[in-house]
């Protein structure tokens, strides 16, 4: 019977391409090509340094399914820890409020992400045993409760959750171990990025790295 039915799909496929506008090949990812190059490259890196992966809002797990396949891939699932933490609930109030009333942003242009779900986002990663989902705000969690983190994927576009967050990452670093930021750009609606990881980069005397238009780049001396 399968057999059978393959002229028919193979038919409809090519009615829904030619005529129907669908089929056309899309960039399903909210980072650039070269974040995902990045996030690849650093991994490789440090693929046999002790230490886990944590990606710090997650969204609905794009790139996080991008970077399981990747370590499932390469059959390093058993010896690589992935934790991903997110409110699954949008921003929180308060860094919402800090970039309106102290970084004059509009709030309507700040809000997203209130779809998120997180019991549907861990069904949607039950093939990938050792990515690990938690509910947690990342300016409050404790991350030396992960053990060594030898790469790390900050995306909370917020100036306060990275002011707070980045410090923190760093401290539980493994030497050679880096940290990607996204939203790492100036003068646009998700600056607070941009804003906290030039502070940083001064606090800890650190030249800032930006690779393509807007990514980060933090990596603790070995």
């Amino acid at each position: 019977m399968p057999s059978l039915l393959k002229p028919v799909k193979e038919a409809l496929k090519s009615i829904a391409f030619k005529h129907l506008g669908l089929g056309a090949p899309v960039y399903p990812y909210c980072i650039e090509p070269i974040q995902l190059a990045t996030l690849i490259n650093e991994f490789e890196r440090v693929k046999d340094v002790e230490g886990c992966v944590v990606e710090i809002g997650v969204a609905r797990g794009m790139t996080s399914r991008f970077l399981a396949e990747h370590i499932k891939n390469q059959k390093l699932a058993d010896e690589t820890p992935y934790y991903a933490i997110d409110t699954f609930e949008s921003f929180t109030k308060a860094d919402l409020d800090y970039e309106v009333q102290s970084r004059g942003k509009n709030l309507l242009d700040l809000r997203g992400f209130e779809y998120n779900d997180f019991e549907v986002w861990k069904k949607h990663f039950v093939n990938f045993p050792f990515v690990r989902a938690i509910k947690s705000d990342c300016s409050t969690f404790d991350y030396t409760s992960l053990g060594p983190v030898k790469l790390a994927f900050l995306d909370v576009d917020l100036y306060l959750p990275i002011k707070k967050t980045l410090p923190m990452l760093y401290d539980v670093l493994v030497a050679g171990g880096s940290i990607v930021i996204d939203d790492v750009l100036n003068n646009t609606t998700y600056d607070g990025a941009y804003q906290a990881y030039m502070e940083f980069c001064e606090e800890r005397n650190i030249k800032p790295t930006v690779i393509g238009n807007r990514c980060g780049l933090v990596t603790k001396p070995a």
